[in-house]
Parts: C-alpha cells; sequence; structure tokens
C-alpha cells in the first residue's frame, strides 16, 4: 500500500460530499481510515525560528509526555482504526524514552504505514535500525536550509554535521531495508528558497522518495517573522521549478505548491482563524499529552467507537451530506494545504 498514491487519489476527488460518503462508508463499516497523529513528548531540542518553540514563553509552558500506560492504552483505543500512525507532529518525538515502544505498538496492532517526522540529530544508527526492525515504514526529515550556514542559522541548536550523518546512516539502513521510506519536509521562507536545488548534493547517495516543499506559515510568535511569499512567487520559475523537474526525472513524489495556492496561503499567514473542511479533518485525529488531554478522549475508559458515538460523528457527517445543521464538527490541528503532487 502506498500512502501517497492513496493520498493523491483522494485529493483529486473534488466533490466534499463523495469523500464524506467513503469517509462514512469506512466509519460504519469499522474499517481503518484515520491517521493517529500523536506527539509522545512535548518539547524539542532545536528552537527553528520558524517555530512556536522559538518563543521563550511557548517553550516554557510546552511540557508534558505520554507514560508507557499511557500508550498502550492509546494504541488499543485507536490503532485498530489507524491506516497511518503519525510519530510528531509539533513537537520532537525522538526526545521521548517510549518511541521505540510506540512504534512496536503500532506494528502490533497492524498499522502499515508508520511514519516519523523528526530533525534527526539526535537519531544515531543503532537507534534507527532499532526503530526500522520493529516497524517504523518511514522517516519524514524536516529541513530548513542545505548549507550548515542556512540550516543553523534557521534551525537554532541543530548541527548540519548530524543531519548529513543522518542521511549517510539512511543509505546504510536502505541496505538492508530497501524498502523503507524516506520523506523530506523543506520549509522554505525568502531565505532559504534558493538552497532548494543543493538536493541534489546532500541527498546525492540516498534519495528521498517524497519531497516536500512547504512555503513559511505563521505558528505561534516564532522569532522569523517574515511571511511574505512574494519572493518566492517571483522566483518560482528558479527556485521551485527546477526542484519539481528533477524529482520527476529521479522518480521521487514531489509534493509542491501552486503558484495560484500561495497567495492562498499568505493570505491565511495573517489571520488567526485556520480551519480545514470537515472531509479533509474527519480522518485525522490528533493526540498529544498537553495538560487535559483526557478531555478529548480518555483511552483508560474509552475507544474510538466510543469516542465516535460521544462526539456525534456520524451524524455530523449526515448532515453535512443533506446540507442541514451547523457541521463545524471535529477540527485538526494538522493543517493541510493545497499542493500539487507529481
Amino acid at each position: 500500500m502506498n500512502i501517497y498514491k492513496l493520498l493523491n487519489v483522494y485529493q483529486r476527488i473534488n466533490s466534499p460530499k463523495v469523500k464524506l460518503l467513503g469517509i462514512l462508508a469506512l466509519h460504519l463499516g469499522k474499517q481503518r481510515y484515520l491517521s493517529i497523529n500523536i506527539d509522545p513528548v512535548m518539547s524539542c531540542n532545536f528552537r527553528c525560528k520558524m517555530c512556536y518553540f522559538s518563543d521563550a514563553e511557548a517553550a516554557k509552558n510546552m511540557h508534558g509526555k505520554f507514560t508507557t500506560d499511557d500508550l498502550e492504552v492509546i494504541a488499543k483505543a485507536l490503532f485498530p482504526r489507524a491506516l497511518r500512525l503519525q510519530i510528531g507532529c509539533g513537537a520532537e518525538p525522538t526526545m521521548s524514552q517510549n518511541l521505540l515502544q510506540l512504534v512496536k505498538l503500532g506494528k502490533q496492532y497492524g498499522v502499515k504505514h508508520i511514519t516519523i517526522t523528526t530533525n534527526g540529530n539526535l537519531l544515531t544508527y543503532e537507534k534507527l535500525q532499532k526503530l526500522v526492525e520493529n516497524g517504523l515504514t518511514e522517516i519524514t526529515i524536516s529541513a530548513h536550509g542545505f548549507t550548515k550556514n542556512t540550516y543553523e542559522s534557521l534551525m537554532t541548536n541543530g548541527k548540519f554535521t548530524l543531519f548529513t550523518t543522518l542521511i549517510a546512516n539512511l543509505s546504510r539502513i536502505r541496505v538492508d531495508f530497501p524498502d523503507f521510506r524516506i520523506r523530506l519536509n523543506y520549509t522554505v521562507n525568502t531565505d532559504n528558497a534558493a538552497e532548494l536545488i543543493h538536493i541534489k548534493d546532500v541527498f546525492k547517495d540516498t534519495k528521498p522518495n517524497v519531497v516536500q516543499i512547504r512555503p513559511i506559515q505563521r505558528i505561534g510568535k516564532s522569532t522569523y517573522n517574515n511571511f511574505s511569499l512574494q519572493s518566492i512567487r517571483g522566483n518560482y520559475n528558479q527556485w521551485i521549478t527546477p526542484v519539481v523537474d528533477y524529482c520527476k526525472q529521479e522518480g521521487i513524489t514531489c509534493l509542491y505548491p501552486t503558484l495560484a495556492s500561495l497567495d492562498t496561503i499568505e493570505s491565511i499567514n495573517y489571520t488567526e482563524e485556520k480551519t480545514n473542511s470537515l472531509a479533509d479533518s474527519l480522518p485525522y485525529f490528533y493526540i498529544a499529552p498537553y495538560e487535559g488531554w483526557k478531555r478529548k478522549i480518555d483511552p483508560y475508559s474509552e475507544s474510538f467507537e466510543d469516542y465516535a458515538h460521544r462526539t456525534h460523528r456520524t451524524r455530523t457527517i449526515l448532515e453535512a451530506l443533506v446540507g442541514i445543521g451547523n457541521t463545524k464538527g471535529e477540527r485538526s490541528k494538522t493543517k493541510s494545504l493545497t499542493y500539487q503532487v507529481k
């Protein structure tokens, strides 16, 4: 199963009602359709300038971690309905001592796609090998630059040498696990977009399966505050197009913003309210050890089915389908943007 082919098909469906009918059928049929997005720990070893962790006050309030018992009951409650397990959403999962346990639980409950999003600086070859041996199917590497100066300037506390060491280690991993997938998430801004094309050099020995070019977004009170995308728009054919062409040539799936979507993204960067459509948000279930997290779902006493019944998930979908009621529904904390997929 290729999760990105499924994503491509889903994105090509223009009708929200068709999407909702599909979700409803999977939900009522007790099939897997969820992407469980989990932060096992609310902390990070970096203070990236485009991230809310660069705000000292916000970082001070980011704390909490799931215990081994927490993860056991979360897995029992949610993973049987998971198509995908995304570990690491708003924090650095490699800081969790229970990361390996979480990957093992995903495999135990039959989740086919288990991925981790990380800056990778804490991942040694041995740690990475253990994760892959026990069920990790993909690593998503976050990067904000392909030169030492840019990388270490935008990713405060990060070491470019550790980033390149990770890539070398991934090359070794693929010798024994050739199907292991590598994804690169590159957040572009005015100061680093021109470096995108250096992907040819940085990943010359270990090509990623997927490259996602993510325009900068406002997420909290970050140190970096130039959210204008005009220079990227003006240099699109010099900065973005060559990378898209390179990925196509190398057989790499490329998720990239279109020129039209850059204007939309820039407009929401200067607004506070960012919500996804019901059809796009329902498959995502975010859980993290923030204060009062059990108010969303208490896996010690309820399953996903109990949660869905309590939050009227079926009724919410039906109301949206017939166009009645106020279908605010649930909202994922993961924002989805309009990407072209090649």
